[in-house]
């Protein structure tokens, strides 16, 4: 299998990919960028508090 074949290949799996793909509607958004906001603010928190606890524990 050539180079080309490859090419050839991964060019109609994208195109597959993206005749599948659609546009969220409102609702869909709106519930996505809610849920990615709740995961920043998680990952945010423990981060905070991993490193507050790590100050705590080093400076005493």
């Amino acid at each position: 299998m050539g180079i080309v074949d490859i090419a050839r290949e991964y060019i109609v799996a994208w195109r597959r990919i993206l005749t599948l793909a659609r546009k969220p509607d409102e609702e869909e958004y709106s519930l996505l960028l809610k849920l990615n906001l709740l995961g920043f603010a998680l990952v945010g928190g423990i981060g905070y508090l991993i490193h507050l606890g790590y100050i705590i524990l080093t400076s005493g």
